[in-house]
C-alpha cells in the first residue's frame, strides 16, 4: 500500500521518531513549525502513518528488550547454579523478591497464613544472607558475628 504522505513528510517523521522538537524539525526540512504542529495534529494520513511507524519503533525495541530478558535470565540461572554461596543466595533473594513471593497484608488487615509464612521464609533468608556476609567478612568462616 502506498503512503499518502509526501516525501518532506516522511523525512518529519523519521526526525520526530529521532526525538527532535518541531522547530528543529522546521529548520531542517525548510517549512514552518506551524506547518510541522499542523501535520502532527490535524493531518489524518500523517497521523495515522506516525502512530504506524512508532508501533514499528516500539515492536522492534520489544524485541530486543526479550533477547535482553533471556540473556538476563540465562545469567541468573549461572549464579544459582554455579556461583559461591554469597552469589546464590544474593541471586535467590532477588528472584523471589521479583517473583511476588514476599507478599505484605495490606494496612488494617490482618495478613493471611500464607502472606505470613511468605514473611517468615524471607525473613529466614535475609538473616542467612547476612550471616554469610559477616562470615565471609571475618575471613575464616567460623567467627561469631559481632553483637
Amino acid at each position: 500500500m502506498k503512503s499518502s504522505i509526501n516525501p518532506k513528510q516522511e523525512k518529519v517523521i523519521d526526525l520526530i521518531l529521532s526525538g527532535m522538537a518541531d522547530g528543529e524539525i522546521a529548520e531542517r526540512v525548510g517549512a514552518a513549525r506551524q506547518t510541522i504542529s499542523r501535520w502532527r495534529n490535524q493531518d489524518a494520513d500523517f497521523i495515522m502513518e506516525l502512530q504506524q511507524r512508532r508501533a514499528q519503533v516500539r515492536d522492534k525495541h520489544m524485541d530486543s528488550l526479550t533477547e535482553l530478558v533471556e540473556m538476563a535470565i540465562e545469567v541468573v540461572r549461572k549464579a544459582l547454579v554455579h556461583g559461591d554461596e554469597p552469589t546464590k543466595l544474593k541471586t535467590a533473594m532477588y528472584v523471589l523478591r521479583i517473583s511476588g513471593l514476599q507478599g505484605h497484608a495490606k494496612p488494617g488487615k490482618a495478613p493471611t497464613k500464607e502472606e505470613s509464612e511468605r514473611e517468615g521464609f524471607m525473613s529466614a533468608l535475609e538473616g542467612a544472607l547476612r550471616e554469610v556476609n559477616v562470615e565471609k567478612r571475618l575471613g575464616s568462616g567460623k567467627g561469631t558475628p559481632p553483637g
